[in-house]
């Protein structure tokens, strides 16, 4: 999975500084109007990224920026990514031409009506062919002054199955809220993730169980493969930002920790872990379902 940064600047007028991106051939992203940004250079971390790239391409320097959240995309065509969201509102420097299209601070009503990435104006994936997840403020706690020491438990980040905070992205379309886990989010203290769809799989999609070692669908399909890649990229994602706990859907296929269904589509329960539990317990990653949040509050 590659990195990516992308930061939106604001002006005091309300206006947003965006790239129409009309320079470069074979341009992905060619005619469409975004933010700034690119793609993180070895060992640098998104911070070092968003400034270097705003840089780069607008000849101003961040002093006052914010950390809101990333974007994951799983596609079997492209490359993964994780694309770092940024907004700024204060910098120092004179804005100079860009090379890869023509900069222009448009007031942020405009912005629905230009081209761009769908994604962009109503949350919908913006290229065909990927699941997208988008971990909404996961980073927030560093950067909004939230001390470890305001909860219980281990210190750091917490990885939580995203359905427990409103996000629709059950087998259903559905999810699940959980006040809990939604005012562990208030706090700016989690990573959310969907195995699911870090898989591949998209929502909504035929329910699932675990048999043995196999992950099946109710029609008979076997998604083992992508249960075991969304597990890999949980595990990547809680590493990527330091998550020393979990808070796991239960009886989950991917989430379940301890009773899981049995395979048999039947509601019966049997001893047992889900695929991204059983991964994240094998790297002594603490575990607790959403009836033991308290233990985190």
């Amino acid at each position: 999975m590659k990195n990516t940064t992308l930061c939106y600047i604001e002006n005091e007028r309300g206006e947003y500084l965006m790239l129409h991106r009309v320079k470069k051939q074979n341009d992905l992203n060619h005619d469409k109007w975004i933010g700034v940004g690119g793609k993180c250079e070895e060992g640098e971390s998104p911070e070092e990224c968003v400034c270097r790239e705003t840089l780069e391409e607008t000849g101003l320097m961040l002093t006052d920026y914010r950390y809101r959240g990333v974007i994951t995309f799983v596609s079997d065509i492209w490359e993964g990514e994780y694309m770092h969201l940024f907004t700024a509102t204060g910098w120092t420097g004179t804005l100079r031409e860009c090379s890869e299209g023509v900069l222009e601070w448009l007031h942020k009503d405009a912005l629905a009506a230009l081209p761009q990435w769908e994604g962009a104006v109503s949350g919908a994936d913006p290229r065909a062919g990927h699941a997208v997840f988008f971990h909404e403020a996961a980073i927030r706690g560093r950067y909004a002054g939230v001390c470890r020491s305001e909860r219980k438990g281990a210190g750091g980040m917490i990885l939580v199955s995203a359905c427990l905070l409103g996000c629709a992205c059950r087998y259903d379309g559905q999810s699940k809220p959980n006040p809990l886990a939604q005012e562990l989010a208030r706090r700016g203290l989690v990573v959310p993730a969907c195995p699911e769809q870090l898989g591949g799989l998209p929502t909504p999609r035929k329910p699932s169980e675990r048999r043995g070692d196999r992950v099946v669908m109710s029609d008979g399909r076997d998604v083992t493969a992508e249960y075991r890649r969304g597990a890999e990229e949980t595990l990547r994602l809680g590493r990527l930002y330091g998550c020393t706990a979990a808070v796991l859907k239960e009886r989950s296929p991917s989430c379940g920790c301890g009773r899981i269904y049995d395979g048999t589509f039947t509601g019966t329960l049997t001893d047992g872990d889900g695929v991204t539990a059983a991964l994240l317990k094998a790297h002594g990653i603490p575990m607790y379902g959403e009836s033991e949040l308290e233990k985190l509050l």
